[in-house]
């Protein structure tokens, strides 16, 4: 029997009379639930239970029947479903959902993620005149695919089989091993899934992808019922308590948890994995569904990743656990010196590689599967692998880490000896790229990269850490009496901070296109080392970050307040962590509400964990995770936001600086909350202003080498002339001062009195 085959759009005045319209493809134009990472876009989000078009069948007596394509009834993706995931297969299968979305696929083969789908239609008694498939203009998106539509004639009950595969016109399909299965079972699901455009029962369809929906997303109505966290166990040496409304209450439990989890990655020998062990994965453009034990990364130690987890670490007291991995590090650094690899016939010094315990991965394997580099053998011949690759932002954030741990063990010259061999290395690499640029492609006094920080470019992410790295090596070389290399470093670091100044800036503003990620890096790399004072900042650097914010804030709003690019670290922590800095409390606010609400994901595992990414459309209220669960840079980017947050600055000089940047209705309250930089901690509780009244409690504990503290109030209202502040139940009224958009004032205290 002649099976009837055509290309779309069909459209033919004869017609055709069929029983049935069989649609061979079934997946959407895109094969992913979002663009790699996540979007705020919702245009960009594919969620189950989205209409994403309609296949239209056109009669001879005019009329027309349509069938919608839905995600999870009559279109499906081969995304993430090909690797058997939570919560449908496996030991972590929830049979409810997966008897749901069994009901409601209709696609043949589609739980089995065969390479191509079948779509069974039922047609009305009438000649088919046309038939074709419009895309909803609302998403961004091609029309989904539907390889090939086929009309049997009206006696025929389905496809026609010819050793397992069905027949087609061959004018129309010449690769038959690009066609489905049709196995035995293909009638028994039929009988079942054919679809009916005149009786299709969206009541059933639509509560049966609710169900799946809700298991996978997290909604709005879940913040508002968030209960009020209390923390298992007494993990961590400190207490920190967020109150004052549900996100306030998530992101106590986001501080515990994530905290907790960054403690047990990390080894007792300082390796830090940038995946925790069995972490479940998302995958970068997955629709849903999630991979357990993926362990993405589980096995490796990225430079990046663990220069700003060391940091994080450091800040909130474990600073023994910080300086294991910086030891640590340090010898994986040494890879190159310790193998005698020579480029152009120079011997490579110590550096940091993206991945530091596999040094050569990028620039011997990667680069085979087309990552970008300038390290060619045409270029440099048989020593074109031996650089290992330029990761010039994890090279400088492990020397800042290495620098704060230097800090925070009371600025130990004990440390410096004993890790000299490191420290010089970290800072004569620098002074090679720049005395090699042959060799280095340096130029200009700017470093170069060629990983996600620069991409083949001069950076600010990339060279704003290896400047400020530069300088704490500095500082410790000179307090370990090493004078010669410090006057030899100071001038590779001018050289550098002229770079800087002269080729990353636009105007008086930073130059956003030459960021390295998706928002100025510099005002948050210089709270790392000066703390969250910009007065105590480079006035400069802070005036530049300051007339950036608005067109670095701009893509980050378009959606609602949610970075979500590029991962939650590299996006929407660094632009919450400028807006906090800059004491713009309007953003500042809307955006640590925002990170609560990424954070949060009750239906799913470990449901208090950072995710690397985010797909949310703020409209609808829905939130999805992406990518690997608590990746570390970003988790460690998330945790500084709440650190800013509670206020308890690094120590950087003789005053002790408290400046909690609280959301509006939020309270905070810490018990043993370390001092960064001091062998002390400190018991706060303060709640957001009213009526331009606020009121503290603070206490320090241990030794403390600052002798004062200095307590910011606020933010109070703009035109606030004077405000009432009470300091452990003494009452003063203190002049305002505005900085960003809000008032503030200060009331400084000698330690000694705060008890």
């Amino acid at each position: 029997m002649q099976l009837q085959s055509f290309a779309l759009p069909y459209k033919d005045g004869r017609g055709v009379r069929g029983k049935y319209l069989f649609a061979v493809g079934g997946y959407h134009s895109t094969d992913s639930g979002c663009p790699a990472w996540g979007t705020s876009d919702p245009s960009d989000i594919r969620f189950i239970g989205d209409r994403f078009g309609d296949i239209t069948v056109g009669y001879a007596d005019g009329s027309s029947e349509s069938v919608p394509l839905i995600l999870g009834y009559t279109l499906w993706l081969h995304s993430v479903f090909a690797e058997a995931p939570a919560p449908f297969f496996g030991e972590y299968a929830d049979e409810r959902l997966s008897a749901a979305l069994k009901r409601t696929l209709s696609l043949y083969g589609a739980w089995e993620c065969a390479p191509r789908f079948v779509l069974r239609i039922a047609l009305r008694n009438e000649r088919v005149v046309s038939v074709d498939v419009s895309a909803d203009p609302e998403k961004n998106t091609e029309r989904p695919v539907l390889t090939v539509y086929t009309v049997p004639w009206e006696d025929t009950e389905g496809l026609p089989v010819k050793k397992g595969r069905p027949v087609f016109s061959e004018a129309y399909v010449t690769d038959e091993e690009t066609l489905p299965e049709l196995g035995a079972d293909s009638a028994e699901f039929f009988s079942a899934h054919t679809v009916t455009p005149s009786d299709i029962p969206y009541g059933r369809i639509t509560e049966d992808l609710r169900s799946v929906c809700f298991a996978l997303h997290t909604f709005d109505g879940d913040f508002e019922k968030a209960p009020e966290f209390e923390a298992p166990d007494a993990f961590h040496p400190f207490d920190v308590k967020f109150s004052g409304s549900p996100l306030a209450s998530i992101a106590s439990g986001a501080v515990y948890h994530n905290m907790k989890n960054l403690c047990e990655r990390t080894d007792e020998d300082g390796f830090i994995h940038t995946s925790y062990r069995n972490a479940p994965s998302w995958r970068y453009d997955g629709f849903g569904p999630y991979v357990m034990n993926a362990n993405s990364y589980y096995d490796s130690f990225y430079s990046r990743d663990c220069g700003r987890a060391i940091m994080t670490l450091n800040s909130f007291g474990y600073t023994a656990k910080a300086v294991a991995a910086c030891r640590l590090g340090g010898g994986f650094m040494m890879a190159y010196p310790r193998d005698k690899v020579t480029l152009g016939g120079v011997a490579v010094p110590g550096h940091f590689s993206v991945i530091c315990n596999k040094p050569y991965i990028y620039s011997r394997l990667l680069i085979r599967h087309g990552w970008p580099t300038r390290y060619t053998g045409e270029l440099f011949g048989e020593e074109c692998g031996n650089l290992g690759n330029q990761e010039t932002d994890g090279h400088g954030l492990m020397m800042t880490a290495n620098y704060l741990c230097f800090k925070s063990l009371g600025k130990d010259t004990g440390y410096v000896r004993e890790n000299f061999e490191y420290i010089k290395e970290c800072a004569e690499w620098i002074i090679w790229c720049f005395e090699h640029p042959e060799l280095s492609f340096a130029e200009n006094g700017l470093l170069y990269g060629e990983t996600e920080a620069a991409m083949n470019d001069y950076t600010l992410y990339a060279n704003v850490p290896c400047f400020l790295g530069l300088l704490g090596c500095i500082e410790m070389a000179s307090a370990a009496g090493k004078t010669e290399e410090a006057r030899t470093w100071s001038k590779y670091a001018d050289m550098l901070r002229a770079g800087i100044d002269r080729g990353l800036t636009e105007g008086d503003s930073w130059k956003l296109s030459k960021c390295g990620f998706f928002h100025d890096p510099v005002l948050t790399m210089l709270a790392d080392v000066y703390g969250y004072d910009t007065a105590d900042m480079p006035a400069d650097w802070v005036s530049r970050s300051r007339n950036s914010y608005k067109a670095d804030l701009e893509k980050t709003v378009r959606h609602g307040y949610y970075g979500v690019r590029g991962g939650i670290g590299y996006d929407h922590s660094m632009i919450t962590q400028n807006a906090l800095l800059l004491d713009r409390t309007k953003e500042a606010g809307e955006l640590v509400n925002s990170l609560c609400r990424i954070c949060y994901a009750p239906r799913l595992p470990e449901p208090y964990l950072v995710p690397e990414g985010m797909s949310v459309d703020a409209g609808k209220g829905v939130f999805r995770r992406q990518g690997d669960l608590a990746n570390l840079v970003q988790l460690a980017e998330a945790m500084k936001c709440f650190h800013i947050v509670i206020g308890v600055s690094p120590l950087n000089g003789d005053v002790l600086k408290i400046m909690p940047r609280l959301p509006f209705g939020w309270s905070v309250s810490v018990k043993d909350f370390p001092i960064q930089n001091a062998a002390a901690t400190v018991d706060m509780s303060t709640s957001y202003p009213s009526d331009c009244r606020q009121s503290m409690t603070l206490s320090v504990c241990g030794q403390c080498p600052a002798g004062k503290v200095a307590v910011r109030f606020g933010p109070f209202p703009a035109g606030c002339g004077a405000a009432r502040v009470s300091l452990n139940g003494k009452t003063y009224f203190l002049q305002t001062h505005t900085v960003g958009d809000a008032a503030w004032c200060t009331l400084a205290a000698d330690i000694a009195d705060l008890s």
